[in-house]
């Protein structure tokens, strides 16, 4: 073996280049030289060694914790997703929901993930067993990952070699068994947030370990490429790349900041034109895809302030779900945007720390390389896209816990940048503090651990899941909702007539309710339930705001008609339906079984 010194902050480091068997020996130094050097090299095989067991335990540990869950059903949309709808399960229309229309989706893209999802639903048969055993695997396999980064980013620290083969483990252990990410392993649609955190830390690895500079741009290019097609949230990648450049430049020696940006472009510089070129590539194949950038997505028309308090309020929650999970784990967050209309001295105080900690993590990681301060300034680049700093409209919750996976992921593998030798007086001073601090992520894990295992059972199925909203968020028309669809779909009658009774004696009950219990109504001939409902649908402001709903009204209305034999009206009714949208299939059926009913058979047009 060659050996090269270097000289990095002060310690020399030697660099060992393997040639011929691999066995090491050491030319030009004396023996006792040649003894130390050998018995340093021996011990960090054993550390090595050790490392790779403590890693496996750990992965076999996060594999048993989870699972339970492999015994779970489908829950929430993945039964559309999977078994109710033709995209995936009938002949070659998976080929086209690759790209566009799968789970009436118009402004996601995300191919790569809906093309897995096909070959899992053609090879398991939309089993849900074995697709939350793939879940689990990408999981354990993001753990792994997540250790192989902690690794690398801690190589040119002050962490000593022996101490980096007990924190890594510890680093994996925080990230595979936090609790914020059960929703991301438990429910199968969430593969997405899975995946696109497996190419992300792939990417960010091949970054750090890549010398070769064409080879590691066509890599960063590739992955950036493939975590876009898996979900739009990559869009943070190229920063996160930046952010772990800046701390491997910072590792190697202080230099004025100008100086290190010079070093940055020049390290990587064909990396970050490659990720622009495949970003561009992205919008182009997306473009072609949906026919728009934005698709169908619908933008808030709320004002530059309250927007602010509204990024404001979704990031300290974050932070919150990051560094405090089992405190509000729920599978819905609804917030209403309302509360952002007005400013107090509550809202002032959120607003001033959700803008002072990212402020904090860019002063402090760029000007200062301050590990908590990179840490921080990663963990908020993550969060950019999920804390609505785009004014679109996504989903009925602000935010979720599967949406801060990648943010965990970063801190996880970050979190031994923050070492720093203790300078105490006494060996016992040491001894307590690292006591304390073994006891302190010992406890973490294991309230850890119970809430995982306690979580876990109400991700089973949609019954149990959605009586978890619902206890979590009383008046969420959403949790209402999906729970009378669920306590229908598992046939549970008795349940969904006594939620459906409370709801229609509600003063205020929620739309979406009203059309669950109608369509229950109908379909059970029970024209009483079915009329009151209807009634409170239609006296509801929602209904001139939502054409589809409109139709939905129509058509159910023109239903109940038929079943009362009012076969003139049912037919009058369910064609202003169809002029709502007049390529609605299910509503020229409808028309189709009245004007037969009507000894009219022919086209319903």
């Amino acid at each position: 073996m060659a050996i090269a010194s270097t000289c990095k902050n002060g310690k020399k480091y030697l660099q060992l280049s393997a040639q011929g068997s691999g066995k090491p020996s050491f030319p030009q130094l004396g023996e006792h030289d040649q003894l130390i050097m050998r018995r340093q090299h021996s011990g960090e095989s054993m550390s090595k060694t050790l490392v790779y067991f403590l890693s496996g335990i750990v992965l076999l540990v996060v594999a048993v914790v989870y699972w339970p869950i492999v015994h779970a059903n489908f829950v929430w949309d993945d039964w559309q997703s999977f078994r109710d709808y033709p995209w995936l399960t009938q002949g070659d229309q998976w080929k086209h929901a690759i790209f566009r229309g799968f789970n009436f989706w118009t402004y996601y893209f995300r191919p790569l993930v809906v093309a897995f999802f096909a070959l899992q639903v053609h090879q398991f048969g939309s089993t849900p067993g074995p697709m939350h055993v793939v879940s689990l695997a990408i999981h354990v396999v993001n753990t792994a990952l997540v250790g192989t980064l902690a690794w690398q980013l801690t190589t040119d620290t002050p962490l000593p070699f022996k101490g980096r083969t007990w924190v890594v483990p510890l680093c994996m252990a925080l990230y595979g068994l936090h609790p914020a990410l059960i929703e991301p392993v438990a429910w199968i649609g969430c593969q997405f947030d899975l995946i696109l955190t497996m190419l992300m830390l792939i990417g960010l690895i091949s970054n750090i370990s890549i010398r070769q500079q064409v080879i590691r741009a066509v890599s960063l290019t590739i992955f950036f490429f493939l975590a876009a097609c898996a979900k739009e949230s990559a869009i943070s990648f190229p920063l996160l790349v930046l952010v772990c450049d800046w701390i491997l430049i910072k590792q190697a020696g202080k230099q004025p900041t100008a100086s290190a940006l010079r070093v940055l472009i020049y390290r990587n510089g064909l990396a970050y034109a490659g990720m622009f070129l495949s970003g561009c590539a992205y919008v182009i194949f997306r473009h072609w895809a949906l026919g728009s950038i934005a698709g169908g997505l619908k933008f808030d028309s709320i004002s530059l302030f309250s927007r602010l308090q509204e990024a404001c309020f979704v990031y300290l929650h974050y932070w919150k779900i990051i560094l405090w999970p089992t405190a509000d784990l729920s599978p819905i967050h609804p917030v209403s945007i309302a509360i952002f209309d007005t400013w107090s001295l509550v809202s002032f105080a959120m607003a001033g720390a959700a803008l002072g900690i990212p402020a904090f993590g860019v002063y402090a990681g760029i000007k200062h390389a301050s590990p908590l301060g990179l840490i921080i300034l990663a963990v908020t680049v993550a969060l950019l896209p999920v804390v609505h700093i785009i004014p679109g409209h996504f989903e009925l919750s602000l935010y979720h816990e599967r949406y801060a996976t990648m943010a965990i992921a970063v801190m996880c593998a970050m979190l031994p940048l923050l070492y720093r030798p203790l300078r105490l007086p006494s060996y016992h001073a040491k001894s307590a503090v690292l006591l304390g601090s073994m006891t302190a992520a010992s406890l973490w894990l294991a309230l850890s651990i119970v809430t995982i295992r306690l979580t876990l059972p109400l991700w089973s199925n949609d019954v149990t899941l959605w009586r978890w909203a619902l206890a979590k968020n009383p008046e969420a028309s959403q949790a209402k909702s999906s729970l009378l669809l669920a306590y229908i779909k598992y046939r549970d009658f008795d349940a969904a007539t006594k939620l459906a009774d409370a709801e229609l004696s509600d003063p205020t009950p929620c739309f979406s309710c009203m059309v669950g219990i109608a369509q229950f109504a109908t379909a059970n001939d029970d024209i009483s339930r079915a009329t009151l409902a209807l009634q409170r649908m239609r006296s509801s402001a929602f209904l001139a705001k939502e054409k589809g709903q409109l139709q939905v009204y129509y058509l159910l209305s023109g239903r109940l008609l038929m079943q009362e034999n009012k076969l003139d009206a049912a037919e009058r009714t369910v064609r202003m339906g169809i002029a709502v949208d007049p390529a609605n299939q299910k509503a020229k059926e409808l028309l189709e079984e009245i004007l037969a009913r009507k000894g009219q058979p022919g086209s319903p047009q």
